[in-house]
């Protein structure tokens, strides 16, 4: 699989992101070769499996006039209109996009989305946060192939745009799961414990995202 290596100075960890086009390799400046090599080598079963799931076509969103949005667990219809001007408003359960006969539809519901999962996605971390008396040094938006959210050891917390699809309860599982990460960065029983206090019903949400995931990721 084609794969990109790409170093910072700023990053402390190794990672992997998967798109479907290629897998990127994030590595602190510093760390060698080798050393890179064999951390690929032991994620090399995840990688096939996401791979595999990454090169399985997205549907096409471009001409599709009875086409469907989905907007915080939501169905809205797809109802686009030749305009020389681009403009993208919610009407009830409808999604009206102005654009030209040649834009590429798809790129403005995504964007349209994604302006809307800023303040969205901020606001239900900002609440839990108070619930939790604990913040995140910074929040951002996040537009990962394969993860819901994270949480560095700097308490840098980014959450998916594409979460903004799915319903609140989603979005505050999520939200939860890295918050929790703030006190404990790992996946231990104390770990869910805290995922537990923030949000009683997270072992429900949680199988719940996961047999949303394949549709909410194909945006």
């Amino acid at each position: 699989m084609p794969y990109q290596l790409r170093r910072s100075h700023r990053r402390r960890t190794l990672g992997l992101t998967v798109t479907a086009n290629e897998v990127r390799i994030h590595a602190p400046s510093w760390t060698p070769r080798a050393e890179i090599e064999c951390y690929v080598l032991l994620q090399r079963d995840w990688l096939r499996r996401t791979w595999a799931r990454m090169r399985v076509r997205k549907p096409d969103m471009r001409a599709d006039k009875a086409g469907e949005v989905r907007y915080l667990g939501r169905t809205l219809a797809l109802d686009i209109r030749a305009s020389l001007f681009v403009e993208v408003q919610r009407h009830g359960d409808t999604l009206r996009v102005h654009a030209p006969l040649d834009a590429d539809i798809g790129s403005l519901v995504r964007a349209w989305l994604s302006a809307r999962a800023q303040r969205l996605l901020a606001w239900r971390l900002a609440r839990l946060a108070r619930k939790f008396g604990r913040e995140p040094s910074r929040f951002a938006l996040s537009d990962a192939q394969t993860q819901w959210g994270s949480c560095t050891r700097h308490g840098h917390i980014r959450l998916n745009w594409r979460l903004v699809q799915a319903p609140l309860a989603l979005i505050d599982y999520v939200a939860a799961h890295e918050l929790a990460h703030l006190v404990h960065l790992d996946h231990s029983p104390r770990f869910w414990a805290q995922v537990a206090a923030l949000y009683p019903d997270a072992l429900a949400r949680r199988t719940e995202l996961r047999k949303m995931s394949t549709v909410l990721f194909q945006v």
